[in-house]
């Protein structure tokens, strides 16, 4: 066992939970840069996966009154079907390939974010669907989930407790049954669930640390923070991809 590569990885699942107990979302693209500085992808992305259930679990139960069941169910059918085309590019396409698509992806979607007028209502559910696809398929391929259903979420009419409660549900359906194709494909193994295990206090704290401020931000703060979560997420799988190739 590399100690160092597991003190880095401890640090990196640390800081992706608490952006994770901070907006509701987050902690996979986050941890993934950060995992892949110290481990190869083929070890970063069920390290990731595997701590996304406990990630989320938490906020889940104390957000569940706030949560929009209808829109996170229609999300998680839209997004099952493109996980094991997901799965597939994980070991069809270079991982470093796939960072910079990805992470172009995120920086694109975000400053058209930024820039773009809020929905002012409900998402609808071709919007939802079309947005799971999305996140099913990054989630599959690089345990990314988020940016799709995200830059959807954030966009519509919702108070951020409605936002935060409906992506964590999302994402916590998403990462489960990522869990069990990537479990039959072979690609969770004995050493990563070990480091997901070691990496769980520092989940804990970040993940207590994150939620604690949370309550402290009102509606508009909350959705500027998340959408600079997301670019900067975006920013750093850019700079891996580049540095790999390079």
């Amino acid at each position: 066992m590399d100690w160092l590569a597991v003190s880095g990885a401890v640090l990196a699942v640390t800081v992706a939970s608490f952006v994770r107990g901070l907006t509701g979302f987050g902690f996979a693209i986050v941890a993934m840069p950060l995992l892949a500085l110290v481990y190869p992808p083929v070890v970063a992305v069920p390290v990731a996966t595997l701590l996304q259930i406990p990630s989320g679990l938490p906020t889940v139960l104390r957000d569940w009154c706030d949560t929009n069941f209808r829109a996170a169910t229609i999300a998680w059918i839209g997004g099952m079907p493109a996980l094991i085309p997901g799965v597939f590019l994980l070991g069809a396409v270079p991982a470093d390939i796939m960072r910079l698509i990805v992470g172009g992806a995120v920086v694109f979607s975000t400053v058209a974010l930024a820039f773009a007028p809020k929905l002012e209502r409900d998402p609808k559910s071709y919007e939802l669907v079309g947005a799971g696809a999305l996140s099913g398929l990054m989630q599959g391929a690089v345990a990314m989930a988020g940016p799709p259903i995200i830059l959807l979420i954030l966009s519509s009419s919702w108070n951020a407790a409605r936002c935060r409660a409906t992506l964590s549900f999302i994402f916590l359906l998403l990462g489960t049954a990522s869990l069990v194709f990537g479990t039959i494909h072979g690609i969770v193994n004995r050493e990563s669930v070990v480091i997901a295990t070691i990496t769980v206090p520092g989940l804990l704290l970040g993940q207590a640390i994150g939620t604690h401020l949370f309550v402290r931000i009102d509606d508009k703060r909350y959705r500027s923070v998340s959408t600079f979560c997301v670019a900067a997420a975006g920013f750093m799988v850019v700079v891996r991809g580049l540095m790999s190739l390079f």
